[in-house]
């Protein structure tokens, strides 16, 4: 790998970490954590505040996989239809299922693994501490 595919990949990784860490802030401020004095307590937030960011960026990551895949394609058609059936006055010129799936394949989504790995390791941080928060609750 050269320089700048690797400030690139840093860069990506970098971004969805301080998203999820943003998150992360997030549900620690709305569950009141630096107030929290019991030892489970602070477990069972520090869990939850791990584990959401890496749920919701795994989750992500398999939606972009999903539309990759051509999941989601027929339902954007259908989409595309009725509205240039219910709003005659901003229909488009009409395109052909084959012709609409022919450009939609070319626009797939490349290089969105990032996502993936920094949810995962989010979410086994999150594990972690539910791991603790089992050992310390009998």
């Amino acid at each position: 790998m050269n320089k700048g595919a690797i400030k690139k990949t840093i860069l990506k990784y970098g971004v969805s970490a301080v998203a999820a860490t943003a998150l992360l802030f997030v549900v620690l401020s709305l569950n009141a954590y630096w107030t929290q004095t019991e030892t489970s307590e602070k477990l069972r937030i520090l869990c939850d505040a791990f584990s959401i960011p890496g749920a919701l960026l795994i989750l992500f990551s398999g939606l972009i996989f999903a539309s990759n895949q051509g999941a989601f394609t027929g339902l954007l058609y259908g989409l595309r239809t009725a509205k240039d059936i219910l709003l005659p006055f901003l229909q488009q010129e009409y395109v052909r299922y084959r012709d609409y799936q022919k450009k939609r394949e070319s626009k797939k989504i490349k290089g969105y693994s990032f996502l993936f790995f920094t949810g995962a390791a989010f979410l086994t941080v999150g594990l972690v501490f539910l791991a603790l928060y089992h050992v310390v609750t009998p």
